[in-house]
Formats: structure tokens, C-alpha cells, sequence
């Protein structure tokens, strides 16, 4: 699977003190329920870019399973919690036609 970023369709500008900057990101992305979903429940300890990297391969696609669970704030992952992580076909097919 190629590198999918929400980053990846941004607007590159410059400040004033030359250094480079981005703007813009993907416009949100709706996760419709699939039987090829998983679930994970929360453990102690558990991080999303560490569930990014288990369910996907990369850490970096931790804003999918944080968007497909409304969660605000992925810092704070509550125990036992039941996520559910879309699939990678169908994450890789919604992010590539935005």
C-alpha cells in the first residue's frame, strides 16, 4: 500500500522568512461499516500509532482509526474501548479517490 497521508494533497507556501509551510489537508473521510472491519479493544498502555502500525504496517495512518471512531483526542485512548479498524482495501480505495 502506497503511503496514504491527509497531508498529501497540501498546499505547499512559503512565510516571509523563507521557510517552508503547509496548508490544507484531506477534506474528512466517512469510514462506512464493512464485515471486513476489525476490532480492537483497548488496552492499558495502547497507542494509536502503535494500532496504526499493527493493523496497517505503518504508525503514520493513525488518523484513519482516530477518524473512523470519532476520536478527538488520540493521545487518550480509553481502556477497554472497542475500535474498530477499517479495512485496509477499503481505507486505501477511500483515501485514493479524495
Amino acid at each position: 500500500m502506497d503511503k496514504i497521508s491527509r497531508h498529501r494533497f497540501a498546499v505547499r507556501y512559503y512565510d516571509q522568512t523563507d521557510k517552508v509551510g503547509y496548508r490544507g489537508t484531506l477534506p474528512y473521510i466517512e469510514f462506512p461499516l464493512k464485515e471486513t472491519d476489525q476490532y480492537h479493544t483497548v488496552a492499558d498502555y495502547d497507542r494509536i500509532d502503535l494500532l496504526a502500525y499493527k493493523y496497517y504496517g505503518d504508525c503514520s495512518y493513525w488518523w484513519i482509526i482516530a477518524e473512523a471512531n470519532d476520536i478527538s483526542n488520540p493521545l487518550y485512548l480509553e481502556t477497554g474501548k472497542r475500535l474498530r479498524i477499517p479495512a485496509k482495501s477499503t481505507v486505501y480505495r477511500l483515501v485514493m479517490e479524495v
